[in-house]
């Protein structure tokens, strides 16, 4: 059912996914600007565990409490070696004051048009991101996804797995 409705969606042009990524494959190399202004590339953290969020829209209810779980345990994923951005569509100026607003450590990236997520197997409706994570492990792999995450839970689960490891 789910597949039908993203298929007459995409049809409609409301919303778009992309070819799903797999456990095991190269990640996706990717150029985005940063809250900071700054264009930052997956590239740049080879040697690091790299967790992409994908969240619909800053400054949401779910998209808050995501964002302030990672602030929180910020300090956990520095020790363990891992980067950490949340990305979505918003704009760099929204981003910008998201992180401001709340005080995040996460770093923001701005895909407005969705081509990084869709390059994740994320899906876009209507400009939103679904909400996934994807753990990159040092060597530039897809080491682990998760669709659909809990926004409490996601940045709980992720230091768990890594920190497994």
């Amino acid at each position: 059912m789910k597949s039908f409705i993203l298929s007459l969606l995409s049809f409609l042009g409301i919303a778009s996914t992309g070819k799903p990524i797999k456990e095991g494959q190269p990640a996706y190399k990717f150029a985005l600007y940063s809250d900071a202004g700054k264009i930052e590339r997956l590239e740049n953290y080879i040697g690091k565990w790299v967790v992409l969020y994908f969240y619909p829209k800053a400054d949401t209810p779910g998209c808050t409490t995501q964002a302030k779980e990672y602030t929180k345990l910020m300090p956990a994923f520095e020790k363990a070696n891992t980067k950490v951005f949340g990305i979505s569509t918003d704009s760099l100026e929204a981003i910008r004051k998201f992180k401001e607003k709340y005080q995040l450590r996460v770093t923001f990236l701005s895909d407005p048009k969705g081509q990084v997520a869709r390059a994740y197997g994320i899906t876009v409706i209507a400009g939103f991101c679904s909400r996934d994570t994807i753990i990159v492990n040092p060597q530039g792999i897809v080491e682990k996804i998760y669709r659909g995450v809990d926004p409490a839970s996601d940045p709980h689960q992720v230091l768990q797995y890594i920190t497994s490891r």
